[in-house]
């Protein structure tokens, strides 16, 4: 399953890289993350700001760093790439294709997504119709 860190930059990618702290509990509320408090949630920023991947000062909007962006589109770039696997190749629903992506997308590296990127002769959208985002960096490489 996706780490709460790495939830809370794909919501800052989706809120245009800036975010306040209720902000991303309202977000995360929204995705059945519901018994995560707000310290939990100030614990996984204080983390992502020590790997400078956001810009945060208390009581003021996260700010997406560039590494943070490219691990938040590589993230997204997993989890698209894999949901066309598992769609393609086992004929899940799209929508399990998804949920199920969403689970592993960081558990593969990026030599493997790369090698499914590949195997769909580097696919610009996904099947959900989302485009595919790349990142100048993969983010396995330096974890």
């Amino acid at each position: 399953m996706i780490s709460l860190d790495d939830k809370i930059l794909i919501i800052l990618h989706e809120n245009n890289a800036k975010a306040k702290v209720k902000h991303i509990k309202l977000k995360l509320d929204e995705q059945d993350y519901n018994d995560i408090r707000y310290s939990t949630i100030d614990s996984a920023i204080s983390r992502l700001s020590n790997k400078k991947y956001v810009i945060w000062e208390k009581y003021k909007p996260i700010k997406l760093t560039q590494a943070g962006l490219n691990r938040a589109l590589e993230i997204k770039r997993h989890t698209h790439l894999l949901s066309m696997l598992l769609y393609n190749e086992l004929k899940l629903s799209l929508t399990e294709a998804y949920e199920e992506s969403k689970k592993m997308a960081t558990l593969l590296s990026c030599k493997t997504i790369n090698r499914i990127c590949e195997k769909y002769d580097h696919p610009k959208n996904c099947h959900c119709g989302e485009r595919i985002l790349y990142s100048p960096t993969c983010f396995c490489d330096k974890d």
